[in-house]
């Protein structure tokens, strides 16, 4: 089983209850490290929800095993697939989410650990989740097929059966181009530091300002409430005596978020952090201000309100500026 952790994805595994003998098997004399005896191995796929075509994939995954089986296995494996039907040997299905697989929760693969016989009397069913890559969703399926070949984790081949991987998800909006790239519309704020009363109210105009939609640059559901515990923000704002955002510049951001498809780009926010030094308490707000832009996806100078551009003058900065 692969288990969903952000990008970092775990995996693990849960046995099938011991079982009968099929008919087929009873006195199985054969290979005694093959669960499905001397046979082909047959695989169908259900067919997704999504109506994404997964049948190659899954195909792709089944020749990983077919020319690794005697090394990794000891023994060959020959897959048929065929339709849909009611009693193969394995039934790969594709799923929204994996809620539980044995003690684990979100998990993106899910499948026993086959090493009997004893196993093989009902279908082996294999999950996967349906919104992966087709690297990652391959990826999964040769993880999980593993199990349901006899392999646990730890076994080689090590890399595929380890306990963590990453994986990437299909294609999702980046945050630049989401309304609201965070996961709740109302976003906790953490002050660090020793702030003046003089400050505090500056950093008050700020959010107040967008608690009012930013002239219309945000979502008009977006609200702050400060919170007094680093760990539970998702903004946090701090003076530095010492200025880390290099020279000549009395403020910074950053965000860090999530990149589950890949591509180098956020999709959503998870901690936005502000860092001022050297400023003039009047002219805090317009600071935070600004650097609140970026956690609603706003890059480009010309996005910014109006009010917040570059090119906004020195004592308008320390103004009234957010009325």
């Amino acid at each position: 089983m692969l288990v969903v952790a952000t990008l970092v994805l775990s995996a693990g595994c849960i046995g099938l209850s011991e079982r009968s003998l099929p008919d087929g098997l009873a006195g199985y004399a054969g290979d005694p490290d093959n669960p499905y005896g001397d046979r082909n191995i047959t695989v169908a796929v259900t067919a997704a929800d999504s109506g994404r075509s997964f049948a190659p994939l899954v195909a792709d995954a089944a020749d990983y095993w077919e020319t690794r089986g005697e090394r990794y296995l000891n023994y060959s494996v020959n897959v048929t697939f065929v339709a849909n039907e009611s009693d193969p040997d394995i039934r790969v299905s594709f799923v929204p989410r994996i809620d539980r697989c044995g003690e684990v929760e979100s998990a993106a693969g899910c499948a026993p650990e086959i090493t009997s016989p004893s196993q093989t009397g009902e279908t082996v069913g294999v999950r996967a989740l349906d919104n992966l890559s087709a690297n990652s969703t391959v990826r999964v399926l040769e993880h999980e097929f593993g199990h349901a070949l006899g392999l646990g984790h730890g076994d080689p081949p090590r890399e595929l059966m380890a306990t963590h991987t990453t994986l990437t998800s299909l294609p999702k909006p980046n945050a630049s181009e989401r309304a609201l790239a965070w996961n709740d519309s109302t976003l906790s704020v953490f002050i660090a530091g020793d702030v003046s009363a003089a400050e505090r109210e500056e950093i008050d105009h700020a959010l107040d300002y967008y608690d009012r939609g930013a002239e219309g640059h945000v979502p008009k559901n977006v609200s702050f409430r400060v919170v007094s515990r680093f760990e539970n923000a998702d903004v946090v704002i701090r003076p530095a005596e010492r200025s880390p955002c290099g020279p000549g510049a009395g403020s910074c951001g950053s965000v860090l978020g999530s990149d589950s498809d890949g591509d180098g780009a956020l999709e959503t926010y998870t901690r936005l952090e502000i860092v001022y030094s050297g400023l003039d308490a009047d002219a805090v707000g317009w600071h935070v201000a600004r650097w609140l832009a970026l956690g609603f996806g706003i890059e480009n100078e010309s996005a910014y309100p109006p009010v917040l551009r570059e090119t906004t003058g020195h004592d308008e900065r320390r103004g009234d500026w957010w009325r």
